[in-house]
């Protein structure tokens, strides 16, 4: 669906998967990224350490052989990266930890994101799609509280809630890399009425009771071409 997107979309969108195709690894082993994270204090504490972990390696692979800076904040979202557009990273587990297919994405604060689109002439998002492997036996989460000196206050609260505690994801194998992006607001809206893009946290409240902030989140396999400029691109 070329023909949607401007000329320089396609050629930056192209630079990008290429320095990513030949950059990126196939496999991430959880202990050696999260050790890299610490060596660098970006949120290494963090459960959900892959978002984390690729959005600093995309973006100093990125930066390193294109340029470009960190990308524009609105409110409290900070988007990853900005040549001449701006482009937001993220992860995606084809699977989830029962096993079964995860077709929806988490994007990011609606606001911001059509703030973004308004003012930047569009917005895109680099998705690493792959297979997370989890903690099976516990040695990783195990591992992780280690290194962070011993549980947190929320693990502390679960403990005494007498929650279960997630399943930890080990290491990602990286299947493919996609790339959308959204060329103004009525792509937005058309997304929204045709249900291929939905409300994550709408009516939700925090602890305290204030309400969350809504996001937009996507159906990644109801997705049309139209907000795809190039095909997706497999590693190894």
């Amino acid at each position: 669906m070329v023909d949607n997107f401007p000329e320089d979309v396609i050629q930056e969108v192209n630079q990008i998967i290429r320095i990513l195709k030949t950059s990126l690894p196939k496999t991430i082993d959880g202990k050696e990224a999260i050790l890299e994270l610490k060596r660098i204090d970006y949120n290494w504490k963090q459960m959900e350490w892959i978002g984390w972990y690729f959005e600093h390696l995309l973006f100093t692979t990125i930066i390193g052989a294109l340029g470009g800076t960190g990308g524009p904040t609105f409110g409290n979202t900070a988007f990853d990266y900005k040549k001449k557009y701006v482009w937001d990273f993220k992860t995606h587990p084809i699977l989830t930890p029962k096993g079964n297919r995860n077709d929806t994405m988490i994007l990011n604060d609606k606001e911001a994101i059509d703030l973004c689109v308004q003012k930047y002439n569009g917005i895109g998002f680099i998705v690493v799609h792959g297979n997370a492997v989890f903690d099976q036996t516990g040695e990783f989460k195990s591992w992780h509280d280690a290194l962070k000196g011993g549980h947190s206050d929320y693990e502390r609260e679960r403990i005494k809630r007498g929650a279960p505690s997630r399943k930890r994801k080990s290491a990602f194998e990286i299947d493919h890399i996609e790339t959308l992006f959204f060329n103004n607001s009525e792509e937005l809206n058309r997304g929204v009425s045709e249900r291929w893009i939905t409300f994550f946290q709408e009516g939700m409240r925090n602890a305290d009771g204030s309400p969350r902030r809504s996001k937009y989140a996507i159906k990644t396999i109801k997705a049309p071409g139209s907000i795809h400029p190039v095909d997706s691109v497999r590693l190894g």
